[in-house]
């Protein structure tokens, strides 16, 4: 029965179809592959192949031959498994939202754990005997696609969450994915940090290249071909085109193999075979085109080309079948041979206006000039005699060398002797060999090496892939050309240098001599004779001057570029491949003595040892979220939960978190933490957290735990215990240091104070970020409280009724200091200000109010206010006690101060307006009669206002004073200063006498025994009748009667001067 064609597989669509599939070797390969990596622990496969390679045929083949349908291929993954397929093909859609859809998941809460719970339970529902679960995701790139224009780290999260679950060996969950293209390729779109996620997640995944070689599809095509009918004496053309393919050197070939497929490709040539095959892999879908092609029936297919005029089906048939069936795809801009094929259908163009009875020639030769610059090799050989014997053999041309010559005498085509090729002329009248020549003249000779080659050369970063691996910390070597040698510091994310030196000065003994104190990892490489870098420079230098000078003429421009490039790319051979390679010319020293590299692989291992030399600090901590330099967003917010985590349940068994669930939070914890023996909670209440003897860690604990005792002496910033973890002998990742930093300084935040504009007396999530991110605004004191200084301490809680400690730490500070800070935000204003008490008084308020660092306040600014020093109170014990009675003393009176004002307030109402002692109530009622019969209409609004307050109800003496003083100042009495208790008093009596005097008096309103009533009215032109009243405290007559005796022996003997004078005082007294 005859086999029919079909264009593609769907592993969903065709999972009960019979298809006729045959094993290729490269199937075979891939198979065999999977099974040997299955048994090695390895779970997660992604096959990668162009479009058309039979990937989606293989997966279904693999699924037939597991489940026991129809044996395909022979392997043995387990014993006899019971197998089960999980099959989905990609779509332009969420990866996340496939699965849930799949599993009809409901909720919204743990999405990720539903699926990873819904995919072990298909697996334990195989049973416990060889169970096996295949999951198969087809046409994965499509997912991709999606994630990387759809929220890529959650998508990307998702992945590799499946990866990691599959992965683990436990379980055997297998995991294949086939994709189009490498698995970067669809980051295109994204930022640095997310193209870094992306590659992290691809290593989680084990790649199988699934490509067929170029000698798989030749095979299929000279199977299809074996039975055309041939002319005579073919057999001699075939072997020709062998040697002309061999000579070319413009595809790689097996010898035997290609003397096994010639005969059966015919009417294919050799060459046009490899041609067609390698653009139908980049324009078609390889089979699928390839068989398109051999079935084609149109005027351009083998089946109907000249073959009067064409011996074999040629490059230029080759040209003319891809022109009309991929026109589009090759005159798209996304093509990436654009260019090229413009540049053929330019030649063409050329070749068609020219005056030649030749053109039909003239053009197979064009064609085939320009399909072989797209497709043969670098080191190929397009000259002459392969296109005169190319020509003759297979194109059927008679006379080519007159052919040849034509098209480059009208400039269609040109010799590039540096490319051993000729290539289609641009169409410029720059003599480009020429040109260079010049340019030799006008460029002067290389001097400085290194200069030019920073400018025209990029190394590559390297990885010392031993040392990273075993320990977790990413160790990136950076390449530096110099003339001496570099002395750099590795910073950020650098962790080594590998220097290069040119120098025609510098011997080999001399740069041992200075490298044997050096320190850092660096890694010197001396090249002794670079007279072929500098000529290959000095080339360099030659065409960028050209370019400079024909900048206007594009087709030069095009073409100096490649010259340019290929430049370059020579001169990336002269350094690599004595970089690489055991060469005379180059030595390699590191601290002092010669080594030998003979490779990449063993320079990479002297990098790693380097690093086991150098950074012998360095903890194992392999958790790659964090550990390096630039942390991902995702981890980001893993920070801020473990940040949390770390405040809020420290006092917790693992943190609080779940024991069945692995958030990025808890990883950083089990790696970071637990793994290292740092325990935070214990039921031992004699617990100490410290970490593990046999970690790795405990260099970093012992600095870390240094760093603390030396901030014992002064207050020391946080970037000083950032910055010796980020050099050697640690090198620490920033991100590894942000979590050991809020870690460690967490843990003991008991045994220091942490300042920032000022202390800060708790540490939480958002205290742990800010210190994390600005370390250098940030400082601790750690605390040394012993002897003494512990029984300064203890004095303080016993005066505080607190108990004694035997260990100080930063809650025993806060508790202490506490009470003192409250103290002070409790007072009035008036105590906060008032310069009316003793000078220790005064000195132990500002001591409190500017407290900032509660171990300088207790020991040093306290005792100094008091007029002591830890020395004298260390002196002896009676000198403390004396030294706590004094505190007692001033905080006493700094207590009372407001109560002492408001004491002299009531002192001088009573002594000034009543004239005796007398309880509050009583005085108060006792003023409130006295204006009993005021006219209040006739007061001014001041007025009233002091006499409602005089009238008040309040019973409380301290608040009805206040009440008081606020009518007369505008502010209350808690809150004035000592030159404004003054001036109260001044407000007070003129206010007594503007109320006595709009006050009518009778007999019955006066007390005669205890006061002294004056009535006073004064009369003039100018101011009229001014009548005031007077009541005076008969205490106060003494007082009276000396003033008195002293206006008299003032007075003249005029009566009537002395009464004008005295009626003018009295006139003043009275506008007061």
């Amino acid at each position: 029965m005859q086999t029919k064609f079909t264009t593609s597989t769907n592993i969903l669509r065709d999972s009960s179809r019979s298809l006729n599939y045959i094993p290729t070797p490269n199937s075979l390969r891939t198979v065999n592959q999977i099974a040997n990596d299955f048994k090695k622990g390895l779970r997660s496969f992604n096959i990668i192949g162009s479009y058309g390679t039979g990937k989606s045929s293989f997966l279904w083949a693999f699924n037939q031959s597991l489940i026991g349908k129809k044996k395909y291929f022979n392997f043995n993954i387990l014993n006899s498994p019971k197998v089960g397929f999980l099959n989905f093909v990609g779509e332009y859609k969420s990866i996340t939202d496939v699965f849930i859809e799949h599993f009809e998941i409901s909720s919204k809460r743990n999405v990720n754990e539903n699926i990873f719970s819904e995919i072990y339970n298909l697996y334990y529902a195989l049973g416990k005997k060889n169970p096996l679960l295949v999951i198969v995701i087809d046409e994965f790139g499509k997912f991709l696609e999606h994630a990387s224009l759809n929220d890529p780290e959650k998508e990307l999260y998702f992945i590799q969450q499946l990866a990691e679950f599959v992965n683990n060996p436990d379980y055997n969950i297998l995991l294949i994915t086939s994709v189009h293209q490498n698995f970067d390729a669809y980051s295109f779109s994204l930022t640095n940090s997310q193209k870094q996620e992306w590659t992290k997640v691809k290593g989680r995944f084990r790649e199988i290249t699934f490509n067929e070689p170029v000698e798989q599809l030749l095979y299929l095509a000279s199977e299809h071909l074996k039975q055309s009918a041939r002319p005579k004496n073919i057999d001699i053309s075939i072997k020709k085109s062998i040697s002309i393919l061999k000579k070319s050197k413009a595809f790689p070939i097996n010898q035997n193999y290609v003397s096994e497929v010639s005969s059966k490709l015919f009417p294919l040539d050799l060459v046009a075979a490899n041609i067609l095959t390698i653009l139908l892999q980049k324009y078609g879908q390889n089979e699928r085109s390839l068989f398109s092609f051999l079935e084609s029936t149109d005027h351009t297919g083998i089946k109907r080309f000249d073959q009067k005029s064409n011996p074999f089906f040629n490059v230029s048939n080759v040209y003319d079948y891809l022109i009309f069936n991929f026109y589009h795809h090759i005159n798209s801009r996304y093509n990436p041979d654009f260019t090229a094929w413009a540049s053929i259908k330019n030649g063409i163009e050329k070749v068609e206006k020219m005056a030649s009875n030749r053109v039909v020639d003239c053009l197979k030769v064009v064609k085939t000039i320009g399909l072989l610059n797209i497709t043969a090799s670098a080191g190929s050989e397009i000259d002459k005699n392969f296109l005169i014997n190319y020509s003759e053999v297979c194109l059927g041309i008679r006379e080519p060398d007159r052919v040849i010559n034509e098209l480059i005498k009208s400039n269609v085509i040109t010799y590039r002797s540096y490319k051993n090729r000729f290539i289609l002329s641009e169409g410029t009248d720059l003599d480009i060999p020429l040109a260079l020549i010049e340019a030799g003249n006008k460029v002067s000779q290389i001097s400085d090496i290194s200069t030019r080659l920073n400018r025209h050369f990029e190394f590559p970063q390297i990885l010392a892939k031993s040392h990273s691996y075993q320990r977790g910390t990413p160790r990136i070597f950076e390449f530096k050309i110099s003339t001496i040698p570099i002395k750099d510091i590795p910073v950020d994310e650098i962790d080594g240098y590998i220097n290069l030196i040119f120098s025609d000065t510098l011997s080999v003994a001399n740069l041992i001599e200075e490298s044997q104190n050096q320190e850092e990892a660096i890694i010197y490489a001396l090249y002794l004779n670079s007279v072929t870098i500098k000529n290959q420079l000095f080339e360099i230098e030659k065409t960028i001057r050209v370019l400079d000078e024909n900048d206007h003429d594009r087709a030069a421009v095009k073409e100096l570029k490649q010259i340019l490039l290929h430049q370059k790319n020579l001169l990336t051979h002269f350094i690599l491949h004595n970089l690489y390679s055991k060469n005379d010319d180059l030595v390699w020293i590191y601290r002092g003595k010669v080594i030998e590299i003979e490779s990449k692989k063993s320079l990479n291992k002297y990098l790693s040892k380097i690093c086991d030399e150098v950074y012998t600090s360095t903890p194992v901590f392999k958790n790659e979220l964090i550990n390096r330099h630039k942390i991902s967003s995702s981890a980001h917010t893993a920070k801020r939960n473990y940040f949390k985590a770390l405040v809020d349940n420290w006092n917790k068994p693992e943190l609080g978190f779940d024991k069945d669930k692995f958030p990025a939070e808890k990883t950083i914890y089990l790696t970071l933490l637990k793994e290292n023996g740092i325990k935070l909670y214990s039921e031992d209440l004699n617990h100490k957290v410290k970490v593990s003897k046999n970690s790795s860690f405990y260099a970093l604990w012992d600095y870390s735990n240094k760093f603390l005792q030396e901030a014992k002496i002064s207050k020391r910033p946080l970037s000083e215990f950032v910055i010796p973890l980020s050099r050697r002998p640690f090198k620490l990742k920033q991100g590894f240091i942000d979590f050991w930093l809020a870690s460690f300084f967490f843990i003991k935040r008991d045994d220091f104070a942490l300042f920032g504009d000022t202390f800060i007396p708790y540490i939480n999530e958002e205290v742990l970020e800010l210190i994390v991110k600005y370390p250098n605004q940030y400082e601790v004191k750690a605390f040394d409280i012993d002897g003494v200084r512990l029984d300064i301490f203890n004095s303080y809680r016993i005066f505080l009724n607190q108990h004694s400690k035997e260990k100080i730490g930063n809650e025993s500070f806060i508790e202490t200091i506490k009470p003192f800070l409250t103290f002070y935000r409790g007072l009035p204003d008036y105590s906060k200000t008032t310069k009316r008490l003793k000078k220790e008084t005064i000195a132990i308020r500002s001591a409190i109010s500017s407290s900032k660092d509660p171990e300088k306040s207790f020991f040093e600014d306290f005792p100094m206010a008091l007029g002591y020093n830890l020395e004298t109170l260390q002196a002896s014990k009676q000198n403390l006690k004396n030294y706590i009675i004094k505190l007692q003393d001033s905080i006493r009176e700094l207590r009372t101060s407001y109560d002492n004002l408001l004491a002299r307030f009531e002192d001088f109402i009573l002594t000034e307006f009543i004239g005796e002692k007398l309880p509050f109530n009583v005085y108060k009622e006792k003023i409130q009669l006295r204006y009993k019969k005021l006219k209040r209409h006739l007061c001014l609004p001041h007025q009233k206002i002091f006499i409602q307050r005089l009238d008040s109800e309040i019973d409380d003496e301290k608040a009805w004073l206040s009440s008081i003083a606020n009518a007369l100042l505008g502010k209350p009495l808690g809150s004035i200063s000592d030159e404004e208790e003054v001036l109260l008093y001044d407000r007070f009596k003129s206010m007594i006498l503007e109320l006595d005097s709009l006050t009518i008096l009778s007999k019955e309103d006066i007390d005669e025994e205890n006061e002294d009533v004056i009535g006073i009215q004064l009369s003039s032109f100018i101011d009229g009748i001014n009548r005031s009243s007077i009541r005076m405290p008969k205490i106060k007559i003494q007082e009276v009667t000396r003033i008195e005796e002293l206006i008299r022996l003032n007075l003249s003997k005029n009566r009537a001067l002395n009464i004008a004078a005295l009626a003018h005082i009295l006139k003043d007294l009275l506008k007061k």
